[in-house]
């Protein structure tokens, strides 16, 4: 028995050594290591890969019914976060969508690295680096997050924030985003840590923090469904975060389907993210038959 569970996982193992994509838009080798999940989800596709020396998982539900969601992570969250510590992943995947999870580490999916950001930051990746060489390669090499099919965003804390830039960055890719207690508005948190160590202090860079970083003030760019939520205690992110980027849209755009779950008794956790999940899955699955 042991044997043939032995040569079972070696027949599902390959290692994978492919080209720079044309254009230089990715350095050095990717290694790519393929292995089939047999618990909970049968003939399930996992792939870890490396572009840039950073790991983007893929993964791939036996039937893939509905499209892909990009997952993007925290602050400092590891990639794989959300499917560790929650039921996520495994939701997704039942619901027949691939999931397409980057290892954003310390990004604030900024657009670029400035003269005043912090030297040991610095290193870490911007919005363009998913828009220019990840989704470059999961289109050439897996078929996935490709324009004539149905993709969506994904995100939590920071990566909400990522969500919201993506939308506005690249709206004709993505059918809809998902943004679980994000900050939208720099100018409501003007001594961010965060913020400061990217764009510098705001009374000397107030143009990044007033308009290029604020994404309420951005709202009328955003062309795609969002479903917006927080907790109402939360005390990692203020509430009015969400609750600001919603009226701006709204404002924007009144026809627009956006949605906003402002849940009481809820703060900044998997508690709370885990209870918008179905909320996330169904709105999704509303936009797919929307042209």
């Amino acid at each position: 028995m042991m044997r043939r569970i032995i040569n079972l996982i070696a027949n599902h193992i390959h290692f994978v050594i492919s080209p720079p994509l044309k254009g230089g838009a990715r350095d050095g080798i990717v290694l790519v290591l393929f292995f089939s999940v047999f618990i909970g989800i049968p003939a399930q596709t996992d792939t870890t890969i490396l572009i840039n020396n950073t790991k983007v998982e893929i993964v791939i539900p036996e039937k893939l019914k509905k499209g892909t969601i990009l997952v993007l992570p925290g602050w400092n969250f590891p990639y794989n976060d959300v499917c560790l510590k929650s039921d996520f992943c495994k939701k997704a995947l039942a619901e027949g969508f691939a999931l397409v999870l980057p290892d954003m580490q310390k990004s604030i999916y900024h657009l670029k690295v400035y003269p005043q950001t912090r030297a040991d930051w610095v290193k870490y990746h911007t919005v363009y680096w998913l828009t220019d060489t990840v989704i470059p390669y999961i289109q050439q090499e897996y078929g996935l997050l490709k324009e004539n099919q149905c993709n969506f965003l994904f995100g939590i804390s920071t990566g909400a924030r990522g969500v919201v830039m993506l939308a506005i960055q690249n709206a004709r890719l993505f059918k809809a985003g998902a943004a679980l207690s994000g900050d939208y508005d720099p100018l409501q948190m003007p001594n961010d840590n965060l913020l400061k160590g990217y764009l510098g202090e705001y009374n000397l860079h107030a143009d990044l923090w007033k308009t290029t970083y604020n994404l309420v003030y951005q709202a009328n760019n955003i062309n795609i469904p969002l479903f917006l939520a927080h907790g109402k205690d939360d005390k990692v992110v203020n509430p009015e975060q969400s609750a600001l980027l919603f009226k701006a849209l709204m404002k924007s755009n009144e026809k627009a389907k956006h949605q906003f779950n402002l849940v009481e008794k809820s703060g900044h956790d998997y508690v709370f993210w885990q209870s918008q999940y179905k909320a996330v899955f169904d709105f999704f699955t509303k936009c797919i038959s929307k042209p």
